[in-house]
């Protein structure tokens, strides 16, 4: 038996940060509502075919409230290949720092504290530190997909404990570990299996299995498996090259504190499953994603190439894009946070990181508020009122900005 109950949207503004001008949309989204019910313990949120226009739009404060950034004159910290951003008691926050392998942790107001880890493969070291994920009451973990491990930090940084994910399967029929993804609230971790691609021409997506690691790691739980990131294979000179296509495909992974995110961007919907594999609620939409013209094919490979060499070698590189391109549409969109209260956020599908991204975030009740964010924020971590991520500025140096909601 379903329930089924109608979430009217109140608007606030519809208009890019730090405009007060109200726009059509508005008068639109006052009348629109989202679906919501319950199916055999599932939650479904249907959004319709315009999920942005249908939520409660926020605005950001015209300048972040915390930016950290390198500084010149202290080696201690240089911020480059920065792959997480995690928020932690006190106000503290960690980055992953990834050209040392290294946790750099700032205290409330931006200033540095202290670097945990570093390169190697002992005891709180790391081969490739990818993301972190906090462990209550004051620890963190920090997860390596190099060495296939997570390690616990306790709160000055110190080794608490670790666990290879390869103590989890069993090595004969899977000798490549599966590659930690996220860790739950419960301590579950969650990681995936990549399959590699037939070595034949055409565009493939192998398939990506997603399984939950219980604490104790000793075993795992298949959750299910999806078409991964979508390659194509083309020979080129007598060997076979791979490589992504324009507007190609792609699989989205997003571990909440109590269960995980699972999107393909081929259609507009957003699957949460529980560490026992248990589907507890999906987020979908009608939206029709874009079509791709000539002209936004030549800004995807602007933007993908930007910071490569204008040498010829650049130009034969931009013909096979242009040779392998396949798709007539986006993806459905560009990018899957999980939120703080378990809900989801999902940000509109962009080529020009100098453009503002609208964002729409939905809660477990089903709430959908939405957001503009500043140009080129990739988003790490969402919280009750802020987001905090990774920019960069004039000189393409990497900063961490937090914004907060309003």
């Amino acid at each position: 038996m379903r329930r089924r109950l109608l979430f009217s949207s109140a608007v606030l503004t519809l208009v890019s940060a730090c405009s007060n001008d109200r726009s059509h949309a508005e008068s639109i989204a006052d009348a629109a509502t989202a679906t919501v019910f319950d199916s055999a313990g599932v939650r479904v949120i249907e959004l319709g075919p315009s999920p942005h226009v249908l939520a409660e739009r926020h605005r950001l404060a015209c300048e972040s409230d915390l930016v950290i950034r390198s500084r010149e004159d202290d080696d201690a910290y240089v911020l480059s290949d920065l792959r997480d951003v995690e928020v932690l008691s006190r106000g503290r926050v960690a980055v992953v720092n990834g050209s040392g392998n290294e946790i750099v942790v700032f205290d409330s107001a931006g200033r540095h504290v202290s670097t945990w880890g570093g390169t190697g493969n002992g005891p709180g070291e790391f081969g490739r530190l990818e993301w972190l994920a906090p462990r209550p009451p004051d620890s963190l973990a920090a997860a390596d997909i190099g060495l296939r491990r997570v390690t616990i930090l306790d709160a000055d940084g110190r080794f608490a404990r670790g666990f290879a994910t390869a103590s989890a399967v069993d090595p004969a029929s899977n000798p490549v570990p599966p590659r930690p993804m996220g860790m739950l609230e419960n301590g579950s971790v969650i990681a995936v299996f990549f399959e590699s691609p037939a070595p034949v021409e055409g565009t493939v997506r192998p398939a990506v299995e997603i399984v939950a690691i219980p604490p104790a790691g000793d075993t795992v739980h298949p959750i299910g498996t999806w078409p991964g990131e979508e390659l194509a294979l083309f020979e080129q000179d007598g060997s076979l090259q791979v490589t992504q296509p324009p507007f190609g495909r792609r699989l989205h992974i997003a571990s909440a504190y109590d269960g995980v995110w699972i999107a393909d961007d081929a259609q507009w919907e957003m699957r949460k499953y529980s560490a026992r594999g248990d589907l507890r609620a999906v987020v979908r939409s009608s939206a029709t994603p874009s079509p791709v013209s000539d002209p936004l094919l030549e800004e995807l490979l602007s933007e993908r190439y930007r910071h490569a060499s204008q040498v010829p070698a650049l130009e034969d590189l931009k013909r096979d894009q242009r040779r392998i391109a396949r798709h007539t549409t986006t993806p459905s969109f560009g990018m899957v946070v999980a939120a703080a209260d378990g809900g989801v956020a999902i940000g509109e599908f962009r080529v020009n990181t100098e453009s503002s991204r609208a964002w729409i975030k939905v809660d477990p009740s089903g709430t959908v508020t939405a957001a503009d964010l500043p140009a080129g924020l990739d988003v790490k971590r969402w919280g009750a009122d802020w987001v905090i991520g990774v920019e960069r500025d004039a000189l393409d140096r990497e900063e961490i900005h937090r914004y907060t909601c309003r």
